[in-house]
């Protein structure tokens, strides 16, 4: 079965991850996955989400004492920190990494919670292709012409608009002075082109 790596990074790392800037990450630990695998980045506290992800060129385990001289260019992180990380270590693992693709819609960790079950790792962990599609899933909601709908529950949808604050719109049936189960009437958002029909979005 082929496994993807759920990677919990500090946030100024998963940043210059998903940018380019930070191409090598070092562990104390070596994750057992060949070169091509998943690699799906957690940004740990404060943010506690999944940001993006990125693909495996290479894992191999290398003398601690080498890791500054040899990659010092690519890990984006100082020589007294890597230092400290390190200490003590018997060896140490590099993990290269290469398309980097980020999220328009992070996960956040209670999304990860409810999707999977799952609790973030302190280092890492292995995900399945399955799981690695349901939190997928979750980013990839719809984003409608400047408009980011996020599921509140079965009858609501939440629109942010890019430049505004959140509107709360009903998207299930609803009761009025009229009667019982008539669907919400036609909601528009002022300054974005998407609308809710009669309890459905309309893109």
């Amino acid at each position: 079965m082929t496994r993807a790596l759920l990677l919990s990074v500090k946030p100024r790392f998963a940043r210059a991850i998903l940018d380019g800037r930070k191409t090598v990450e070092v562990r104390r630990r070596f994750p057992r996955v060949p070169a091509g695998t998943t690699v799906v980045l957690y940004s740990s506290s404060p943010e506690r989400a999944v940001l993006g992800t990125v693909r495996l060129t290479r894992a191999i385990r290398v003398n601690p004492n080498a890791v500054w001289e040899t990659y010092s260019e690519d890990i984006g992180i100082e020589e007294d920190a890597l230092e400290d990380y390190l200490a003590g270590a018997d060896s140490s693992t590099v993990l290269q990494v290469e398309a980097p693709e980020s999220w328009s819609r992070p996960v956040s960790l209670g999304l990860l919670r409810e999707i999977l079950g799952l609790e973030p790792p302190q280092s890492f962990r292995y995900l399945t292709e399955d799981q690695v599609e349901a939190i997928r899933s979750r980013a990839n909601r719809a984003e409608v012409f400047g408009v980011r709908i996020n599921g509140l529950g079965p009858n609501s949808a939440h629109a942010t608009p890019r430049n505004g604050r959140p509107i709360e719109l009903q998207a299930g049936a609803s009761r009025d002075a009229r009667g019982a189960g008539e669907t919400a009437p036609a909601v528009s958002l002022a300054g974005n082109a998407a609308s809710v029909m009669r309890g459905r979005m309309v893109r």
